[in-house]
């Protein structure tokens, strides 16, 4: 099915950012991978599950704005660089947390992600009104790897139990 189709019938929408490798910058990725074997162990399904759709990606600004077209809900994973130790999980609204995200445009012609959903709206496309970012904050995005750092790999599995929160499918995990 293709995703103009699942999103006539999904509702929320996680997606995994950033470029599985370049290590960390790839932390997105691996935890929607870890996202979809537990809810697959759990319910049986990949890729959507129930009202949820997972997805990965590799771009920002545009084309990402293009990815959340007629969602209610968007979950957005991804590495955020900033004064966080490194596998420091944040949760928070894409307003609270943008101007720390790892980056993610396609060309120096794109736009940030806000600038993106502000040019969607005006031209009327139905977009989130409710977008959560869970972060992993990491050292570096641009080192060649297709494998996490150690801080990194030890924080994937409260970082997937952040976005089951947050999709309301179990309690908060302890801090």
């Amino acid at each position: 099915m293709s995703s103009a189709a699942m999103a006539d019938h999904t509702t929320t929408l996680v997606i995994g950012l950033g470029n599985p490798i370049l290590g960390d910058d790839g932390v997105g990725w691996w935890v929607v991978d870890a996202l979809e074997d537990r809810l697959g162990r759990d319910e049986g399904l990949r890729r959507s599950v129930g009202d949820v759709e997972l997805d990965r990606v590799a771009v920002g600004g545009l084309s990402l704005m293009e990815r959340l077209v007629g969602y209610d809900r968007v979950i957005l994973v991804d590495a955020i660089l900033g004064g966080e130790m490194p596998g420091t999980v944040s949760v928070g609204s894409l307003a609270e947390i943008v101007c720390h995200l790892a980056g993610h445009l396609d060309s120096a012609h794109d736009v940030s992600l806000p600038e993106a959903l502000c040019a969607g709206r005006a031209l009327g496309a139905r977009l989130p009104a409710e977008i959560t970012v869970v972060s992993v904050a990491v050292r570096s995005v641009d080192r060649f790897d297709e494998q996490l750092s150690p801080e990194v790999a030890a924080a994937l599995q409260g970082a997937v139990d952040d976005v089951l929160t947050v999709l309301g499918r179990q309690s908060g995990r302890a801090a």
